[in-house]
């Protein structure tokens, strides 16, 4: 199997993870107290982030954009849209209602901020015609997007294996559950720009990220 199908395999199971977080989140209401007291924008953060999440991976299967590119641009612009208002969200939830308190707040905080302005310059690059850095910038915020699903991967097992963690342990594998996901996809995102790039930068038109038949 080609690494481009593993990726798409990854992604979408990551993606699932993910949009399965967000409605066990508005099931149960998750565990911070910041949560119940600012509802309105927990809700704007976790909702149009699930939206994101399920959209998003089909912006990179060149399938469906060589196919349908009035979708494409179309779709990318509500889902920058909804990626701003979600990534919005997550930086209030962290940095001024954190979890993990001073950690998560910088931790939070960087990646956050990183993610929005991903998006913009992401966005901004597909208007001026420059597919190839659109194509760069779009994948460091979707790799930061995911970064939620894989942290609950390290996090809820975490939390099972100790049994019975006080709120100082569950403060402290939640922010390190967070800094490891942000660091492993944030890194494995700019290894795989540069490992496509060469591809990529023949020409000005959008290229995948991975190919989805």
């Amino acid at each position: 199997m080609k690494a481009e199908s593993v990726l798409a395999w990854i992604v979408g199971f990551l993606a699932l993870a993910g949009i399965g977080g967000a409605f066990f989140f508005l099931s149960t209401g998750g565990n911070n107290e910041g949560f119940a007291e600012f509802p309105t924008i927990t809700n704007l953060h976790v909702i149009p982030g699930a939206v994101y999440l399920a959209l998003a991976p089909f912006q990179f299967s060149s399938t469906i954009r060589d196919r349908n590119r009035s979708y494409h641009r179309w779709a990318g612009r509500l889902l920058s849209s909804i990626a701003l208002v979600a990534g919005a969200g997550a930086l209030f939830l962290g940095v001024i209602i954190p979890f993990s308190g001073l950690a998560e707040q910088i931790v939070t905080g960087f990646f956050g901020t990183v993610f929005l302005i991903a998006t913009v310059k992401g966005f901004t690059c597909a208007r001026a015609g420059n597919f190839t850095t659109h194509r760069e910038w779009m994948m460091r915020a979707f790799a930061i997007a995911l970064s939620i699903a894989t942290m609950r991967l390290i996090f809820v097992p975490t939390l099972i294996i100790i049994g019975n963690p006080t709120r100082e342990e569950a403060e402290f594998y939640s922010i390190t559950s967070f800094t490891i996901a942000f660091i492993l996809h944030s890194g494995f995102a700019e290894y795989w720009i540069r490992r496509t790039r060469t591809k990529s930068s023949s020409s000005n038109v959008p290229k995948p990220a991975y190919t989805a038949s």
